[in-house]
């Protein structure tokens, strides 16, 4: 069933493991599952595809579900109507008895260490192999870290020309994480060879001190070919989730934690019970309460928008929170647009987590939350997740001294998680009270407005381990709420970043970033926070939620220009990117050079450049402004396009004639930077291509 070759080098993976006097057999189980969970699977993915290439404007095919329509409960087997299970998410929060109540984690508690309000900070994500990459990740002052088998997993394939003793990436992965949790590395350390050089890595802190794993299985769309079941490979969701949680639940529970899980790219309800039913077999087989295995979501994808509370509600017993996974978010936005001429998307680089549309998207995540995890009026069963931020701080060894554009990167960071904190703030006030005036932050705290104040967005992505970056990402995250205000009135301090004044860590706001959170409702005239009101008797039935206008805000094409020099930046990040794919690496950082730093690239910032090229060539999309495409030329910054080759006018088609000059355009920077690099060997690790 496992593959020989995988069989042989990581024996300590397979076999039978005992737990709460059960015996199990780890392949056995593998299969069991598989062929109970297969079909469903294959149906789930066939409506995925269905959708996909139906017929029909998408204000149709993607409009919130019909009030009737019915899901199944993972715990009685019965169906519930899809109004049904808002209205209960309703009444939970009201604080209404009705048959139809329900509330995120109600049955086995949240273990403490895997709260997401009582541990705030950034989760961070990456692979477990190679082994430096699971040390550098424990010794991170991030509190939560994600071993990925996901979007930055190690490869579930050996690329070509790998050598025959180097191990597939995955079961590498699950073999060190085996090896650390169990304490074998602890006091020793590990060698390796990085660019040529030796270095040494050790765990820095002791394991009660190590952050806490939420483990990203892949999705139910990947396979893995080298786990056969019945002739067809295993969908690799289940094999990741038996190898980690039976092999290390002993470990894990010794230490005081538990077996928790990211679970990414559900689009349905059916894809959710899917996982549901998957977790709850793993449990009963180990002889665990339903509901031990606790899970985070990745709110990653636009369809799972349209019926996001019965997700939740399918997954209620485990829970733990939603998160805005802004760049496959992104992505499966331009998809779901394709087919219509008018749906093209202007240029991805343009649309930030600040672009209305995506703060729309973020405040239905936290308003998700609060009504679903709420309990005797206060959000204490679960809460909601910020998204990824995902530069890479240049080294001061970099040979072109991109190392000066770091200021950039951290203070985009501070930004980044200091917005979604504040998108966190939600107030619902007192009777009495004007439902429709705003409130300050500091009027809310004294007390001299009554009513009930939440604080949802304490946790956050990143993809770096750099200790910079992630003290400024931890900060505006970790702040007590009594002490934001003072945050943003902080006294302006700055450096100079090639002659422009940019914002320290430490720095209050500047003019410029405080009007940006004044244009989103985040702060008012006079720069104070405003949380944003939710009167009672504007969420108490389902249609004063999920209303025409959220669906408009959430899923409306974004206004913007579609220029050619964003066209060629696509182009270079994804075929930089499929490079590395063929390599085996899933995450890879590539020079960015519009924003002028490392970009940590992975298959959803791929998803997102290639889904909208494909669409403007499919429609022939209008260029909307003048530009050029530019040819490459050694720089201070590197070899970048930079020299004006071709004028492209606005009003041109982006036809396959323009497309393919764009790829011989690339293909000429992809000889200049080999050049490059073959004429100056000491520049070689600054190159991803």
């Amino acid at each position: 069933m496992i593959r020989e070759d995988i069989r042989a080098k990581f024996p300590e993976l397979l076999g039978v493991r005992r737990i709460h006097g059960r015996e199990i057999d780890i392949e056995e189980t593998i299969v069991s599952l598989t062929r109970e969970l297969r079909p469903a699977i294959a149906a789930a993915l066939g409506a995925r595809r269905e959708l996909l290439q139906s017929s029909g404007p998408v204000t149709r095919k993607y409009a919130w579900p019909a009030w009737d329509e019915k899901f199944e409960d993972p715990l009685s087997g019965q169906l519930w109507t899809f109004r049904q299970i808002v209205q209960g998410m309703i009444d939970n929060f009201l604080g209404r008895e009705s048959e139809w109540r329900w509330r995120l984690n109600d049955e086995t508690p949240i273990p403490p260490d895997a709260h997401p309000l009582n541990n705030p900070g950034l989760e961070l994500t990456g692979p477990w192999h190679p082994l430096d990459m699971a040390f550098n990740a424990l010794n991170s002052a991030a509190p939560m870290n994600m071993p990925d088998f996901e979007d930055a997993s190690p490869p579930h394939f050996q690329p070509d020309g790998t050598a025959k003793n180097q191990p597939v990436g995955i079961f590498a992965a699950l073999q060190n994480a085996k090896e650390i949790l169990e304490g074998r590395w602890e006091g020793r350390a590990y060698e390796a060879t990085k660019k040529g050089q030796k270095r040494t890595y050790k765990l820095q802190k002791p394991a009660a001190q190590w952050p806490k794993r939420f483990v990203r299985p892949p999705s139910i769309h990947v396979q893995y070919d080298h786990v056969v079941v019945d002739g067809q490979p295993a969908p690799g969701i289940i094999p990741i989730v038996v190898l980690w949680a039976v092999n290390l639940y002993e470990s894990l529970t010794r230490a005081g934690t538990g077996i928790y899980f990211y679970i990414p790219k559900l689009q349905t309800p059916r894809e959710a019970l899917i996982v549901e039913k998957l977790l709850a077999r793993l449990e009963g087989l180990l002889g665990l309460a339903a509901g031990s295995f606790k899970i985070k979501m990745l709110y990653e994808e636009g369809n799972a928008g349209r019926t996001l509370p019965a997700i939740c509600w399918t997954l209620r017993r485990r829970l733990l929170g939603t998160n805005v996974g802004r760049w496959d978010y992104l992505g499966s936005l331009i998809e779901i647009w394709k087919d219509d001429a008018q749906g093209v998307f202007p240029d991805p680089q343009t649309i930030g987590m600040a672009s209305p549309n995506m703060i729309a998207y973020q405040r239905y995540n936290a308003l998700t939350m609060l009504l679903a995890g709420t309990k005797n009026g206060e959000l204490t069963q679960a809460a909601a997740i910020g998204g990824m931020a995902a530069v890479m701080i240049y080294p001061q060894s970099d040979p072109y001294g991109r190392a000066r554009y770091n200021p950039i990167a951290l203070r985009g960071m501070v930004l980044d998680k200091l917005r979604e904190r504040l998108l966190g703030l939600m107030f619902v006030p007192g009777s009495g009270l004007s439902p429709e005036q705003p409130h300050t932050l500091e009027e809310l705290l004294s007390g001299r407005v009554k009513g009930r104040l939440y604080d949802a967005y304490r946790q956050s992505w990143v993809a770096s381990p750099e200790p910079a970056y992630v003290a400024a990402g931890n900060a505006p995250l970790r702040t007590p709420i009594e002490q934001l205000q003072t945050r943003l009135d902080a006294p302006v301090q700055t450096v100079d970043v090639q002659g422009k004044r940019v914002p320290t860590v430490e720095s209050g706001l500047d003019q410029a970033e405080r009007a940006v959170l004044q244009s989103r409702g985040l702060l008012d005239g006079a720069g104070k926070i405003t949380p944003r009101v939710l009167p009672a008797e504007s969420i108490d039935a389902p249609e004063k939620i999920l209303t025409v206008e959220l669906w408009n805000a959430i899923y409306g094409v974004p206004k913007g220009d579609i220029t050619i020099d964003h066209m060629q930046h696509s182009f270079y990040m994804a075929a930089n990117y499929g490079f590395q794919i063929l390599n085996g690496n899933f995450a890879a950082a590539i020079d960015d050079y519009e924003l002028n730093l490392r970009f940590m690239n992975d298959l959803a910032t791929y998803r997102i450049n290639v889904s909208w090229l494909w669409t403007l060539l499919r429609h022939r999309a209008t260029i909307t402004q003048d530009g050029y495409l530019k040819r490459a030329a050694l720089t201070e910054n590197g070899v970048i396009p930079s020299v004006k080759d071709f004028p492209v006018k606005a009003g041109m088609r982006f036809t396959p004639e323009l497309f393919l000059k764009v790829w011989e355009n690339h293909n000429e920077w992809t000889a200049a930077a080999s050049r490059a690099v073959s004429t100056a060997p000491k520049r070689r690790s600054s190159w991803s291509f």
